[in-house]
């Protein structure tokens, strides 16, 4: 009788690594003395891609590229979470899901070389921020804590604690607040099988739905929109008609971007925890909107990004 993951389950044994199965992720170690924890869907890609032997045996630069081709957080770098909550003024008890930690520890890692994100003041006054409006995901507290550090960046000057919390609060209900965020959230397009594994017809859905795509909150949006903003205006509106133009531009481009992408070139990857998979609509690390899927088949846009924006 044929079972779920056998193959994957033989391959990790072939490769001398020993696992543990829980559910959602598994618990891999590898015959380098490396361990991971990932879904198990994410894990069977791999093999199925002939990337197992580099994650599990591999060492030095070998192990790294496959790392980073893979996107796979080990558990020694979750070492790490505890600086990064550290800097951003969190206390231990949230967040502590591995999806939620393999995310601060990236966001941390990102949001460190923004100016302002250093200085523990402001890093804390960002937290608050995030707080204040009740972020009930990591995702939301991340692209909250991001709004936060753009828009206190576009201030220029000292930071001034008397001030700056208020202003920023004026910019985020502008942003929110914008027609643009109105439409924010997930769309359903796919299924199951979208998710698990990489659909050609799936980016054909989301190219047919391009016009209704948005962010998966206005959170989201607003966050994005503002770190992300176009080179040769760098600086922030703080007017209405502005920041809601601001907005709309950066939203028509992201999915401009997934129209103006063959759907044959479209690629993607599933997340090390299974939580989504993403699909590429241009050249990542240049210029791409990212379309993110769950297991239940809703979709929306994770970032966009491009070379006339920072």
């Amino acid at each position: 009788m044929h079972m779920p993951w056998d193959e994957l389950k033989q391959a990790l044994t072939a490769q001398k690594a020993t696992f543990t199965q829980t559910d959602p992720v598994w618990t891999v170690a590898g015959a380098n003395g490396e361990s991971f924890r990932a879904h198990p869907a994410f894990l069977d890609e791999v093999r199925a891609a002939g990337g197992l032997p580099d994650l599990l045996t591999a060492t030095d630069r070998t192990l790294a590229g496959a790392l980073g081709r893979w996107r796979v957080t080990l558990d020694r770098h979750l070492t790490g979470v505890p600086e990064a909550r550290t800097a951003l003024g969190l206390a231990d008890h949230r967040f502590t899901a591995l999806d939620e930690q393999i995310t601060l520890l990236r966001y941390h890692e990102t949001a460190r070389s923004q100016p302002g994100a250093a200085n523990p003041v402001i890093a804390a006054a960002g937290t608050a921020f995030a707080d204040r409006r009740q972020a009930a995901t990591v995702h939301d507290f991340t692209q909250l804590h991001a709004f936060f550090l753009a828009a206190v960046n576009s201030f220029g000057g000292a930071y001034d604690a008397h001030t700056y919390p208020g202003r920023v609060d004026a910019m985020y209900a502008l942003a929110v607040g914008s027609p643009a965020a109105a439409s924010a959230g997930p769309v359903r397009l796919g299924t199951v099988t979208d998710w698990q594994t990489h659909q050609p017809g799936f980016a054909v859905s989301v190219h047919a739905a391009a016009a209704r795509l948005n962010f998966r909150t206005p959170d989201a949006l607003a966050g994005h929109a503002l770190k992300h903003v176009l080179r040769t205006s760098p600086q922030i509106p703080g007017d209405q008609a502005g920041v809601h133009g601001l907005i709309a531009t950066y939203l028509q481009e992201a999915r401009d971007k997934v129209t103006a992408t063959s759907t044959a070139t479209v690629t993607s990857a599933l997340a090390q925890t299974g939580a989504t998979r993403t699909y590429y609509f241009g050249v990542v690390n240049d210029h791409a909107t990212m379309v993110a899927v769950n297991s239940s088949g809703d979709a929306w846009i994770s970032t966009y990004y491009a070379p006339t924006r920072l």
